[in-house]
């Protein structure tokens, strides 16, 4: 049954809602991708972020379903390379919150487990958002999804996205300007050599 999710920041300075989450309104998996574990390495917090084979548990929802309630001022923005994914962490301990895509036209959100605020909710994570339905970017990880679970996972995944943009969802972000469509925060791009940096942090770890 579809539940509200608090969602905030370590320190507690960021809080938020996930509107009506379960399993069947969200896209869960987990990404071992070679820019989310340098992005974890950046917050200085790899350790919460990445499970024992590099891989970050997310969760895809539309964004109409998220609000912040207090510490907005803290959000701030980062992204990897140029033409990236936009990156939002709470900027006053480093918690990352979402990624999502440059353009508020993509309605997408792929909200980080870090920030899910577990206080007072004895739920699990598999209770919350269902079971992961995949593993992706993750090859050295026993249970690497194949190719058919990554099919009907991005399946899933389209299915869900056209039916937020055709609903308009895309017009409903906290994270981009409601009249002019920007970013809110203007997003800081790390150097390459910045990245490069971080990965070889990621291997020796």
């Amino acid at each position: 049954m579809p539940a509200d999710l608090a969602i905030g920041c370590s320190c507690g300075s960021l809080k938020g809602i996930a509107h009506g989450i379960s399993g069947s309104r969200v896209n869960r998996f987990v990404c071992g991708c070679g820019d989310c574990q340098p992005y974890a390495q950046y917050l200085g917090c790899a350790g919460e972020i990445l499970d024992t084979y590099g891989g970050t548990d997310v969760f895809q929802m539309s964004p109409r379903y998220i609000e912040f309630t207090d510490g907005i001022d803290r959000i701030a923005c980062l992204r990897l390379t140029p033409n990236g994914v936009l990156r939002w962490y709470a900027d006053c301990c480093n918690t990352p919150i979402v990624n999502t895509f440059p353009t508020r036209q993509i309605p997408f959100m792929a909200v980080i487990h870090t920030c899910v605020d577990r206080s007072n909710d004895n739920r699990s994570l598999d209770d919350s958002l269902g079971s992961v339905r995949a593993r992706v970017n993750s090859p050295s990880a026993p249970s690497e999804s194949g190719k058919w679970e990554l099919v009907s996972m991005l399946l899933r995944y389209g299915g869900m996205l056209l039916k937020w943009r055709l609903r308009g969802d895309h017009k409903h972000s906290p994270f981009f300007n409601a009249r002019t469509g920007q970013p809110i925060i203007a997003p800081r791009t790390i150097s390459a050599y910045e990245v490069q940096e971080l990965k070889k942090k990621q291997d020796l770890d």
